[in-house]
């Protein structure tokens, strides 16, 4: 419910307002807002041709709410929406990999967008290959992606590589009843990072606290320099239990 953003980008709105509106009103996002996160996975098919690989569904959306900017009618600033379709294969008796072992790994297509005007629209649709590895308390999740190519006139974002990579690296550590969770997003050019530490509260309820500096944490925001901290909850994490 509470996230502070030290550096919010209003630099995408500064052309469809005139400068007398936003003197009015102030500046069109907030320092503070809310975040929300909603997440599923169903399995569609297991051992699929015998090949040992179960079919998924998924589904991420994510949103972020001005509910605090009564200035300018508490708007949704930002929502992701990313349906994914993807094989996974989790080995019988895990292999081993260096000094750990590789719990399971995926390839599929994902496409993510914010439903937006061509002016705001951000999208992209990838191919990616992941692999979750674990080493005793310490998970590791690498995925690697690529881009299915755009016709060069009607590519909205041309520069999202040097933002977002090839890629992203996920490292979560147990430690006696806390999870900790680091997210590096790798871009070419210019990177960013999400720290974030849950506590647990009640059974099924985790207090979380997150940091993120950099690049793309956002799809709108992905070639913004962002600073923000918030604190939460988590409905449920399994990969902590």
């Amino acid at each position: 419910p509470f996230i502070y953003n030290d550096n919010p980008n209003n630099k995408v709105y500064e052309t469809a307002f005139p400068d007398v509106v936003k003197e009015k009103r102030g500046n069109f996002n907030d320092y503070t807002e809310a975040e929300f996160q909603i997440s599923f996975l169903i399995l569609t098919n297991k051992n699929i041709f015998n090949s040992g690989f179960d079919t998924f569904i998924g589904y991420t959306h994510q949103s972020w709410w001005q509910v605090y900017n009564t200035d300018w009618s508490r708007p949704f600033r930002e929502t992701n929406y990313a349906p994914e379709v993807f094989f996974r294969k989790v080995p019988d008796d895990p292999v081993s990999f260096f000094l750990g072992k590789i719990l399971v790994y995926d390839f599929g297509f994902i496409h993510q967008s914010n439903g937006q005007i061509q002016e705001l629209s951000r999208s992209w649709n990838r191919f990616f290959y992941r692999v979750v590895l674990v080493f005793d308390q310490i998970m590791l999740k690498t995925t690697l992606w690529h881009r299915l190519p755009e016709e060069t006139n009607e590519d909205e974002n041309p520069r999202i590589y040097n933002y977002l990579g090839y890629g992203e690296l996920e490292i979560k550590h147990k430690f006696n009843s806390h999870s900790y969770q680091l997210r590096i997003i790798p871009g070419i050019k210019k990177q960013g990072f999400e720290f974030s530490i849950n506590t647990p509260w009640k059974e099924g309820l985790q207090f979380y606290t997150r940091v993120g500096y950099g690049y793309g944490l956002s799809l709108l925001d992905y070639d913004h320099d962002n600073r923000k901290i918030g604190m939460g909850f988590i409905l449920a994490d399994p990969f902590t239990k």
